[in-house]
């Protein structure tokens, strides 16, 4: 009995060896310069593989680009590993169905003088997803950092943005359209010499996903959570030195309504920036059970930098839960709201 195990063990192993040694093996490169790099990629197999970049800077005319493959994983040396973008257009760009790619440890510089342009973006694709964009620097670019532009009938999934550098993309520097299940934590979003960012973060149509541990400075607007973003977790996050609000939820003008977002932890600081006392810290359109728990809301320097208000529930805004927050440093009130429309608010305090 024993010497037939023994046997039937041999011929499994002995199987999965000739298994392994049959399994093609993952393409691999290692490039120096802006030639070896363009070659790789022309090179991938659609199975992916690795490309690793040595320390230097690549400067690039023409757009990267990966259309219909997954497994990919461009690998830098760190930010001494720099990707320059010279001109209009896209530095980087997964286009079609692509899986379980990686953008790391890199430096992309979008170009002073473009008019167009982002620096990772994901496109066209019918439910791509588990890409990982992580300890990336993403820097001036005309319009984003990092955009994934998904179709809400076949969403993108599961992806992550995870501490990187958005600095000085003029557009929204994170943009995430029907892209849920997300995870974006631990990224900074800031501007500085005079340059206003349109928002550091805007999920639009983006659902079910974490948001954490994210500082924003020198946007005109921190975060803009919606129009139908629903379902998602913003915690433990820093908003402050916005040049208009902190939060904006949901399209002032018109948009899907947002159900069931929770809001909880985080300090939204010394915004309305450059107009003090016209805006309020959070200000939300068409937003429906949301909770709004633990935060903090004030100025560092509430003598020459004050909110209009702490919280504004604006039109179509229905059943919240508004409890437990400290509002401080408003010249008007410390939540605004219709008292008709089902909201609690209760056990905050209030100067």
């Amino acid at each position: 009995m024993s010497q037939m195990i023994l046997t039937l063990l041999c011929l499994s192993l002995m199987t999965a060896c000739f298994a392994a040694d049959e399994s093609p093996k993952s393409a691999h490169f290692q490039v120096s310069d802006a030639e070896g790099l363009l070659a790789a990629v022309s090179k991938l197999p659609n199975e992916g593989g690795t490309i690793n970049l040595l320390p230097g800077t690549y400067k690039i005319r023409d757009t990267i680009l990966i259309k219909q493959k997954s497994q990919v994983c461009l690998i830098g040396s760190g930010w001494n590993t720099r990707i320059e973008k010279q001109g209009d257009g896209d530095a980087i760009v997964f286009e079609g169905s692509c899986w379980s790619c990686w953008v790391r440890n890199l430096r992309i510089v979008g170009d002073p003088k473009a008019k167009t342009g982002s620096g990772v973006v994901f496109r066209k694709g019918e439910w791509s997803g588990i890409n990982v964009i992580d300890y990336c620097h993403f820097e001036g670019f005309p319009e984003s950092g990092v955009r994934f532009e998904g179709d809400p009938k076949t969403p993108f999934s599961s992806n992550t943005v995870s501490n990187c550098w958005f600095t000085n993309n003029m557009g929204d520097q994170l943009y995430s359209r029907a892209n849920n299940d997300f995870y974006i934590t631990g990224n900074q979003f800031g501007a500085g010499g005079g340059r206003n960012p349109r928002s550091g973060c805007v999920l639009d149509h983006s659902s079910a996903g974490s948001y954490t541990l994210n500082y924003h400075w020198g946007n005109v607007v921190a975060l803009r959570l919606g129009p139908g973003a629903n379902f998602n977790r913003i915690e433990n996050n820093r908003f402050e030195q916005s040049r208009e609000s902190g939060i904006v939820i949901g399209d002032p003008k018109a948009g899907d309504a947002s159900l069931l977002n929770i809001i909880t932890g985080n300090t939204i600081h010394t915004n309305s920036e450059f107009n003090k006392g016209k805006f309020p810290a959070v200000i939300a359109y068409d937003a429906i059970d949301t909770t709004f728990c633990q935060n903090q809301i004030f100025s560092w320097d509430s003598n020459s930098q004050r909110h209009s208000d702490g919280l504004v529930l604006d039109r179509g805004c229905k059943t919240w839960i508004v409890k437990d927050n400290i509002f401080r440093h408003h010249v008007g009130k410390a939540v605004v709201y219709d008292k008709k429309a089902g909201h609690i608010v209760k056990d905050n305090m209030s100067e």
